[in-house]
C-alpha cells in the first residue's frame, strides 16, 4: 500500500551550518558525497537524509543523492532527516532506498524556484510511498545490497575501458607524431624549408622573444622521418596571454563567445582575435585544450593560439593535445608556465603531411568514439537494470519473474513516447538522426541543423510532415517544429546545447542512448540520402547549407508556381529572400547552382511554397 511520507515519519531541518561545522567525533551529513565531522550531535538514530537544494544549482532541480545515516549524527542545514515514526512498520534503511532510487519521480519532480531551486519540506511530507510488509523490506534492502555490489564492479569494468580507451587515443597521437600514421612522399617540401619560413615570419612581426637553445641529441625520444625536423614549440607557435574580463562584465545576447581554462564562460561585444584559435587553460583548468571557429575573446586565465598559414589548424590542435600540457600544471605553482611550454622538443612534418596526418586520426578517433558511445550505452543500460529490478521489488512481484531475464544483455532502449502516428514523431526522429551523424563536425549547430533538416525534408525524404517553413533572414526555418524540438531533447537530456559564435552548437547528453535506434521510420534509401546531404556539407560552417538550402527553396517555389528557371531569376530571387542575403557575392551564388546541378541537388516542385509569415509582409 501507499502511504504519506508526512504521517509515517517525522521530518527535521539540520541545523548546523555547513561551513561552521567545528571538528568533532561526530559526523556531520553534507550535500556532497563526503560529509563532514563537528563536535556536537542533532541525532541519535536511523534515518533517511534528503537534501533541501539543488545539488547543481544555477536554476537547475537536480537531486544526486539521497543518504543513510545511523547513530549519533549532526546534520547540515540544507539538509533534512526522515525518521520512521515505528521501525516495525517501516524501516528506515527500505525508505532510504525507495527514496534514493525513485527521487527524479518523487523529490525532484517538486522543487521549486528559478534562480535558487529548493525543495520544500511540506512537499516531502506528501510523497507518497510504497510499503510492504516487514519481510518484504528486508528482501528488498538484501537485494539493493546484493546490485550496488554488481554495480560498483561493473562501473569499475566501465571506468577500465574509457582509460584504455583513452590511452588508444594518446597512443594515434604518439604514432601520428613519429610519421607512423601515414605514408611520408618524396616530393613533400621538407619541413626544415617550412621551418625556415615560419622563422622568418615570426622575425618580421617585430616581437621580441628570448632566443630558445638547440635541441641537444639526448632530448630526442624517438626516430622521425627524413623530411621532418626536430625543433621547439616556441618556434612554431605563439601562446597569446588572454585578456582579463570577468563572468560580470560578459553581455547577455551578445555575439562573441569568452573562453576562461576550460570552455566559453560567456559572450562578449568584442573580440580578441577574429581568426580561427586554439585556447589553452593557463590556470585552474591548466592544459585544457578548446577550439574556438569564430571571433572571440580569451580571458587572462588562459592563453590562445591563432591560425597560421603555415601550419595545418587541426593539427596544431592534435600537437598540442598529445603534449599533455595539463602535465605542466601540476609543479610547485600551478599553471602552464609558457616558457616551460615553448621549449618542449616536438617534430614538425611538412605541410601536406600534417593535412594527411589529420585527417587520419580523424578517421581512428571516429572509430574510438563510436566505442566509448557503446561502453556509456551499456553503462547506462546496466544503471537502468538495476533500477528496473528495484521496481519491480518495490511493486511486490514475484522475484521469479527477474531470475528469467538473460544476463549479460543489455536492455532494449526505449522508443519515443509519443503516438507512432504523430508527425511531430517523425520529424523528432529525422532531426535527431541529423544531430547524431553531425556530432563530430565542429562545424555543427542550429543554424547549420536547421538547413539540413530542410533539405532532408525537401529533397532526402519529401513526406508530408506538416512541415511549416517560413523565410528567415538564415533560409527556410520551421520554428513550429525547431523550437519545440530543441525543448525536449534538452529536457530529455538526449543532448545539450551551448553558444558558440552566431550558432548554439551540439554535444551529447548524459541520456544520449535514448536518442538512437529510433530510426525505424525511415528506409534505408531515405537514411542514405540524408547521409548524402550532411556529407556534402561536413567540411562547411553554416555558411555553405544556408546558400544551398535558401538557393533550393527559390527554386522549388518557382517550379511550385510554374514559373521560368534561369541562373539569373535564381539569383535575384536569393537577394529578394532577405536583405541580409546580399552579403553573399554573385559569383559564389553561380558556383553553388552550378554544384547543385553537378551533384543533381535539384528541386522537383514538391512541398509547400515558402514566404514571409503574414506578420512580416508589408
Amino acid at each position: 500500500m501507499k502511504y504519506r511520507l508526512g504521517d509515517i515519519c517525522t521530518i527535521t531541518k539540520g541545523v548546523t551550518g555547513i561551513m561552521k561545522a567545528i571538528p568533532g567525533p561526530y559526523t556531520m551529513i553534507a550535500l556532497g558525497e563526503t560529509d563532514k565531522i563537528h563536535n556536537e550531535f542533532q541525532f541519535d538514530t536511523k534515518a533517511v537524509i534528503i537534501p533541501l537544494v539543488s545539488s547543481t544549482g544555477h536554476g537547475h532541480a537536480s537531486m544526486k543523492r539521497v543518504k543513510y545515516c545511523e547513530g549519533k549524527f549532526a546534520l547540515g542545514n540544507i539538509l533534512c532527516a526522515v525518521i520512521p515514526k515505528d521501525e516495525n512498520f517501516v524501516l528506515a534503511k527500505y525508505l532510504h532506498i525507495y527514496l534514493h532510487w525513485n527521487r527524479e519521480e518523487l523529490l525532484v519532480s517538486q522543487m521549486k524556484g528559478m534562480a535558487n531551486v529548493s525543495l520544500p519540506m511540506n512537499r516531502i511530507a506528501d510523497v507518497m510511498v510504497t510499503v510492504p510488509c516487514i519481510e518484504k523490506q528486508r528482501e528488498i534492502i538484501e537485494l539493493e545490497k546484493k546490485l550496488v555490489d554488481k554495480e560498483l564492479e561493473a562501473d569499475k569494468l566501465f571506468a577500465d575501458q574509457l582509460t584504455q580507451l583513452e590511452n588508444l587515443n594518446q597512443a594515434i597521437l604518439q604514432e601520428a607524431l613519429q610519421g607512423k600514421l601515414v605514408k611520408q612522399y618524396p616530393k613533400d617540401e621538407p619541413a626544415s624549408e617550412l621551418l625556415k619560413r615560419i622563422k622568418a615570419v615570426k622575425a618580421k612581426s617585430g616581437k621580441k622573444e628570448k632566443p630558445l637553445p638547440s635541441i641537444k641529441p639526448e632530448e630526442i625520444p624517438f626516430k622521425i622521418p627524413t623530411n621532418w625536423v626536430w625543433c621547439r614549440l616556441g618556434e612554431i607557435i605563439d601562446m597569446i596571454y588572454g585578456d582579463s574580463l570577468t563572468k560580470a562584465q560578459c553581455i547577455e545576447g551578445a555575439d562573441y563567445p569568452v573562453f576562461g581554462s576550460n570552455g566559453i564562460v560567456g559572450f562578449f561585444n568584442k573580440f580578441l582575435t577574429d581568426k580561427r584559435t586554439v585556447i589553452v587553460g593557463r590556470k585552474g583548468s591548466a592544459g585544457a585544450l578548446n577550439i574556438c571557429h569564430t571571433p572571440s575573446w580569451t580571458t587572462d586565465v588562459a592563453y590562445y593560439i591563432e591560425e597560421s598559414e603555415l601550419l595545418n589548424f587541426d593539427f596544431t590542435y592534435f600537437l598540442l593535445k598529445s603534449l599533455k600540457l595539463e602535465e605542466l600544471g601540476k609543479g610547485i605553482k600551478p599553471g602552464v608556465n609558457r616558457n616551460e611550454a615553448y621549449n618542449i622538443p616536438i617534430p614538425l612534418p611538412p605541410l601536406s603531411e600534417q593535412k594527411r596526418i589529420v585527417a587520419e586520426i580523424e578517421k581512428q578517433f571516429a572509430k574510438t568514439k563510436q566505442l566509448k558511445e557503446h561502453i556509456i550505452a551499456n553503462q547506462q543500460a546496466t544503471e537502468q537494470l538495476l533500477k528496473a529490478l528495484l521496481h519491480q521489488a518495490f511493486e511486490v512481484r514475484k522475484m521469479e519473474e527477474t531470475a528469467e531475464k538473460p544476463k549479460g544483455k543489455i536492455i532494449e532502449l526505449p522508443k519515443l513516447q509519443e503516438k507512432e502516428d504523430s508527425h511531430f514523431v517523425k520529424r523528432k526522429v529525422l532531426a535527431t538522426y541529423i544531430i547524431n551523424q553531425s556530432l563530430n563536425d565542429r562545424q555543427f549547430g542550429d543554424v547549420k541543423f536547421e538547413k539540413l533538416l530542410y533539405l532532408s525534408d525537401y529533397f532526402a525524404i519529401k513526406r508530408n510532415f506538416g512541415q511549416k517553413y517560413y523565410k528567415k533572414v538564415a533560409g527556410p526555418l520551421d520554428n513550429s517544429f525547431t523550437i519545440p524540438f530543441f525543448q525536449q531533447i534538452e529536457k530529455s537530456k538526449w543532448f545539450s546545447r551551448q553558444k558558440s559564435g552566431r550558432q548554439f552548437v551540439f554535444s551529447a547528453g548524459v541520456n544520449h542512448n535514448k536518442s538512437l535506434n529510433t530510426y525505424g521510420y525511415f528506409s534505408d534509401e531515405e537514411l542514405s540520402k540524408v547521409d548524402r546531404i550532411i556529407n556534402f556539407f561536413k567540411k562547411y560552417d553554416y555558411e555553405q547549407p544556408e546558400i544551398v538550402s535558401t538557393l533550393y527553396a527559390v527554386w522549388n517555389n518557382r517550379l511550385i508556381i510554374g514559373q521560368r528557371i534561369e541562373t539569373e531569376t535564381l539569383i535575384n530571387d536569393f537577394y529578394d529572400w532577405d536583405e541580409a542575403k546580399r552579403k553573399y557575392s554573385k559569383e559564389r551564388l553561380v558556383k553553388a547552382i552550378e554544384w547543385m546541378t553537378k551533384e543533381n541537388i535539384i528541386p522537383d516542385g514538391w512541398g509547400g511554397y515558402i514566404d514571409k509569415p503574414k506578420s512580416e509582409k508589408k
